[in-house]
């Protein structure tokens, strides 16, 4: 009997399951003015949050999705409010605009209202396919599962390419979204600094590199060796400035 009674009380709690596609992303209630359907990507705007309409959107918010794991805030359906996630696995509606889709591709927001692309330079991506896709056609569209991590990304073939894109994307970011300008403020700070130290560090060195030398010409090739490993070190310091400015606007 409790056999029995243990059966039922699991197809309870499974059966509900297999009947809906259930994101695995945390959601939060957004109020969109638009009307938008599951799956559909949006960025937040001057006037609101909609569905995105440009390419590597900096201000990309998360995709709509009717059925999340977990909510938060309350649903009003009178003003518009729907579940937003922007991280975790989720399904989003995307475009073969720009080609074939492998798993672990980086997905971003495209030309077309809600659709994601392939990413195929350097700029905010929504996050990466979790499945394959061969579009027949540069119209086709389809829906996919994918993992969302909304971050800016180097597409390390086209990084030198598209610095000026990323900067652009990164002041406009910054005027619509405090998480973004705090970002870019610090990343600048330690970027200054790092490269500031480096330049009068180097700049201190040369002069008495050049000073030990006519002291002491004999000792040239030592002098200069010491030089060169400074020089190195110098270089180093700026670089890692650099990774750690780089990192503060990707977390």
């Amino acid at each position: 009997m409790k056999f029995v009674l243990s059966m039922l009380w699991g197809l309870l709690l499974v059966v509900p399951v297999f009947g809906v596609d259930v994101s695995s992303g945390v959601a939060q209630y957004a109020a969109i003015k638009q009307e938008v359907s599951d799956g559909m990507v949006v960025c937040s705007t001057t006037s609101g949050i909609e569905p995105c309409t440009r390419e590597g959107d900096p201000n990309l918010l998360g995709v709509v999705s009717l059925s999340p794991a977990v909510s938060f805030g309350v649903a009003t359906p009178s003003a518009g409010s729907v579940p937003v996630v922007s991280s975790g696995l989720s399904t989003v509606q995307v475009s073969g605009a720009n080609g074939a889709i492998e798993v672990g591709d980086f997905l971003t927001s495209s030309t077309t209202a809600g659709l994601a692309v392939k990413a195929l330079k350097s700029g905010y991506v929504l996050g990466t396919a979790s499945e394959s896709w061969v579009p027949e056609s540069s119209e086709a569209v389809t829906t996919m599962t994918a993992s969302l991590a909304i971050k800016p990304a180097v597409l390390s073939a086209n990084a030198g390419n598209n610095l000026l894109d990323m900067i652009r994307q990164g002041v406009e970011a910054a005027f619509l979204t405090p998480l973004s300008a705090l970002r870019y403020i610090v990343a600048g700070v330690i970027l200054i600094i790092s490269v500031g130290f480096g330049f009068l560090y180097f700049g201190k060195l040369a002069r008495s590199g050049v000073e030990a030398v006519g002291r002491n010409p004999l000792a040239s090739r030592a002098i200069q060796m010491s030089v060169l490993f400074n020089v190195v070190l110098t270089v180093g310091i700026i670089m890692v400035g650099v990774a750690v400015a780089y990192l503060v606007m990707t977390i």
